[in-house]
């Protein structure tokens, strides 16, 4: 695929460069770029959204013995993983399944079984949305309710990140690292440019990357768009250097392994 042209009006997106970048997680999809040092410091993930990859939070759990994890998905559970399971072998008799997927399926019901009984990860099948109406919990409540901690805070809920968002800045010493996965930047355009020009007065943008299961807007941007962000006030940058060529080479990888990654620059 040939790069893509990042429209001028685009500026506003685009990282400023910091030399402490990492990987954390798959190198497909599933991993995440963070700040080493503001890494060091964090001691407390919250992950908005898990599927069935979370090779990110264990990633994490790595880093540092006393790190500890609040997932929330409501969409996964033990019930989930083993009915896929369960269903994985019964396509076998009608020929829809094969051997491969059954080992999938299966190493996803393990992994899901590690996850929940590490006593440092917790898992709450909680929807995060704006309300606080029954088996819901919103942005502004989770992040009131801790204490004497240092956060990384991983959004990743498919479009409904644009619903949470609002009260973010207001928890802004809590967190060190932000990482969202922003989706429909075909049609949410408004509402992302919004929320980014709130985000940057507290946050510096250190990394983007174009997820390759969607592909480009008409202006370049990628309709998936995985961002990084870090405390400024936390971590000052003292030079304002802009990164304009992505993906960045021996960080960067693209989500879907069998396409290429999405190339665009400024």
């Amino acid at each position: 695929m040939k790069s893509k042209i990042l429209h001028k009006s685009l500026k506003y997106i685009l990282p400023l460069k910091t030399n402490d970048l990492i990987r954390l997680g798959n190198k497909n999809d599933g991993g995440y770029i963070v700040s080493k040092r503001a890494l060091k410091n964090v001691n407390f993930m919250i992950s908005f959204g898990m599927s069935n990859n979370w090779s990110f939070e264990e990633n994490f759990l790595k880093i540092n013995s006393n790190n500890k994890i609040q997932i929330y998905d409501h969409t996964v559970g033990y019930k989930y993983f083993f009915l896929g399971f369960i269903k994985s072998i019964k396509r076998v008799f009608y020929f829809r399944s094969n051997l491969q997927n059954i080992l999938k399926k299966f190493t996803e019901l393990i992994g899901y079984h590690r996850v929940i009984n590490n006593n440092r990860i917790q898992h709450l099948q909680i929807k995060v949305s704006p309300k606080n109406s029954y088996g819901e919990n919103n942005l502004n409540r989770i992040l009131s309710k801790i204490r004497n901690k240092k956060i990384l805070l991983s959004i990743d809920i498919e479009g409904d990140e644009y619903k949470i968002l609002d009260n973010i800045n207001k928890h802004s010493k809590l967190i060190h690292l932000l990482i969202i996965e922003f989706h429909y930047l075909d049609k949410k355009r408004p509402l992302f440019k919004r929320i980014l020009e709130k985000l940057k007065k507290d946050f510096d943008i250190i990394h983007i990357h174009g997820n390759n299961y969607t592909s480009f807007c008409k202006d370049g941007l990628p309709i998936t768009l995985e961002m990084t962000f870090r405390n400024k006030k936390l971590y000052p940058l003292s030079k304002k250097n802009l990164v304009k060529k992505f993906p960045v080479k021996e960080l960067d990888y693209p989500n879907l392994k069998t396409q290429n990654d999405l190339n665009f620059y400024y």
